[in-house]
């Protein structure tokens, strides 16, 4: 093994950053074909900074094939992405030096197509440097004994600000001479710096540096019990939101949990479960409360409850793949996943695909958490991408000896909000707050207000209603509020309060109906073919909505969505959209 140091400069223009946000990971950019003729390849954006997430269609000149990584300023203002090739800053351009920043046979030939190494690469601060980036990424290179499995050398890079956006130095190691697999990581107890973790190929064992103000340090080999067996297959490694554990899941043995110390970098209370039927799969994610694990093999998405007595026994299958093809004909199988920003978990599909599948509430035990099978129809292809994250929004462990800094969790309030589908003056409200909150206070705008987490409420009738949510621990509070206008909209005049977004036009299989701000009493989109004869007609909410279109023959179509369970002007119902739709093969 060879161990350097040297820190790598990436130098950049960053925004101030904003303590109470830390909005890093809310642009999601995926897809490849920009700017092809067939309008269902090109780039896909999902952005965090709206709720529920926007969305679109961005033809830019990066191709993305398995490796991507991005970073938004602390307000969730795009700053970087990359493909693993090429570092692209806020403006779309290709930053000076961000060339080649892997190198090798393999950079080489993915040089257009983007590299094809997933959840390989994550952008992270450097403590106490503001204007400061880095890029940690994991590169592969030909192995003299292995051929085609390649040897895979962690590197780094740093940005840097200097005024301009420039690479300042590039590609130099961390760690070489050791086959990586997996990357993740975790901040320091004192809430400023980071631990970075490298999980060895094929073995139980683990690279861990300290990254502080003064760079890389602490580097650390050590192997954890149980071993397993040498075989040549991914691993992936996270941690819980709140830091305290962290699990590895390999996709040909099974899966390994342990305690952490955030102030010491240690494993504890090793936990294996063995999982031998879960070939292909790889994904791994932890609700945000920390409490479920969530396991993706290529056929089955499984639930493990972190706090339970027996870990193992706790087990629930949540989904098992029904069959669905993406237009190409490949399999909409599970693969990897992904915490969201809004708190659902994210599972993209291997191949050439057009949807996710998306877990709406992993808080929730069992089914109750609502794994939607390809339930995000994108408005363009993909192929394996699925950005790789750390929790940005994880402050000091307040009270443990490594406490030292000054910094509190000063807790932050912020909420997302669903219509019931049956019932639409009720409304459950997810959690989304963090740093440590302790109490929980809503109030819903009709003089009752709720101490739970995350409440269901049911309002008393038609009307706008500003609700709040105010959380507490015992270094401040901070309240959240947003105005929900329930059934409000009665007449042409009032159809501005409605934003509806419907995509991807032209479709193939479905479209996603996106009604934000608005919680409409019964809305309803109604598909008519060209002789004006109404082909389909389904309810539907506010937030995410899903017309499935596998029936209806390629062609041009045109909908309409009303407010009212039978639309048109003679029953006195609201047209609050309509347009024309396209469905190609």
């Amino acid at each position: 093994m060879k161990v350097n140091f040297t820190l790598l400069f990436l130098v950049v223009s960053l925004m101030l950053n904003d303590v109470f946000t830390q909005s890093h990971d809310h642009y999601w950019p995926m897809g490849y074909g920009s700017f092809s003729s067939d309008t269902t390849f090109g780039r896909t954006v999902i952005d965090f900074n709206e709720s529920p997430p926007m969305i679109y269609r961005e033809d830019r000149d990066l191709e993305f094939s398995s490796t991507v990584a991005s970073y938004c300023d602390s307000l969730g203002n795009l700053l970087f992405y990359t493909n693993g090739i090429r570092l692209i800053g806020n403006e779309h351009e290709t930053v000076e030096n961000g060339d080649s920043l892997n190198t090798g046979p393999f950079a080489l030939s993915d040089y257009w197509s983007g590299y094809k190494f997933f959840l390989s690469e994550v952008f992270i601060p450097l403590p106490d440097s503001p204007d400061s980036l880095l890029l940690i990424h994991i590169s592969s290179y030909p192995d003299d004994t292995l051929g085609v499995t390649g040897k895979k050398l962690h590197r780094t890079t740093i940005v840097n600000n200097d005024g301009n956006n420039y690479v300042a130095a590039k590609n130099q190691p961390l760690l070489e001479d050791v086959k990586i697999s997996s990357l993740t990581m975790v901040k320091h107890a004192n809430g400023r710096d980071w631990w970075v973790f490298s999980g060895v190929g094929s073995q139980n064992r683990y690279f861990s540096f300290l990254l502080n103000p003064e760079g890389f340090s602490s580097l650390k080999e050590f192997e954890l019990t149980p071993a397993f067996p040498f075989l040549y297959a991914s691993s992936y490694l996270t941690f819980s939101p709140d830091g305290s554990k962290m699990a590895r899941y390999y996709v040909t043995n099974g899966v390994y949990i342990y305690d952490f110390d955030r102030c010491t970098g240690k494993f504890e209370n090793p936990v294996f479960i063995p999982m031998p039927n879960t070939t292909l799969g790889a994904g791994i994610s932890i609700s945000p409360n920390s409490r479920f694990l969530y396991i993706t093999s290529a056929l089955e998405v499984f639930q493990f409850d972190l706090w339970a007595d027996d870990i193992a026994l706790s087990m629930d299958t949540v989904a098992v793949y029904d069959g669905h093809t993406s237009p190409f004909g490949n399999h909409s199988t599970f693969l990897v996943s992904q915490l969201g920003p809004d708190g659902r978990i994210y599972i993209n599909s291997p191949g050439t695909s057009n949807v996710l599948h998306a877990v709406q509430y992993p808080n929730k035990k069992g089914q109750a958490c609502e794994l939607r099978q390809h339930g995000v129809q994108l408005p363009t292809y993909y192929s394996f991408t699925m950005p790789h994250f750390p929790n940005y929004r994880l402050g000091p462990l307040d009270g443990s000896p490594c406490d030292t800094l000054g910094l509190d969790n000063v807790p932050v309030a912020k909420f997302r909000y669903e219509q019931d589908s049956s019932d639409y003056l009720q409304v459950e409200f997810t959690d989304l707050s963090h740093y440590e909150p302790a109490e929980w206070s809503w109030d819903f705008g009709d003089n009752t207000t709720s101490q739970d987490t995350s409440p269901v409420h049911t309002f008393p009738q038609d009307g706008a209603y500003e609700v709040c949510l105010t959380v507490v621990n015992l270094n401040g509070e901070h309240t959240f509020c947003r105005t929900l206008e329930i059934g409000t909209v009665s007449s042409v005049e009032e159809i501005e309060k409605v934003d509806i977004t419907v995509f991807p036009n032209p479709c193939r299989e479905g479209v996603n109906i996106i009604i934000s701000d608005y919680l409409p009493r019964d809305a309803r989109v109604v598909l008519y073919d060209v002789a004006g004869q109404r082909l389909k007609s389904q309810s539907i909410q506010t937030g995410w909505n899903t017309l499935r279109l596998e029936s209806i023959r390629p062609g041009i179509y045109f909908y309409e969505i009303w407010e009212g369970f039978s639309p048109g002007p003679a029953s006195g119902e609201v047209l609050l959209e309509s347009g024309k739709l396209v469905k190609v093969e």
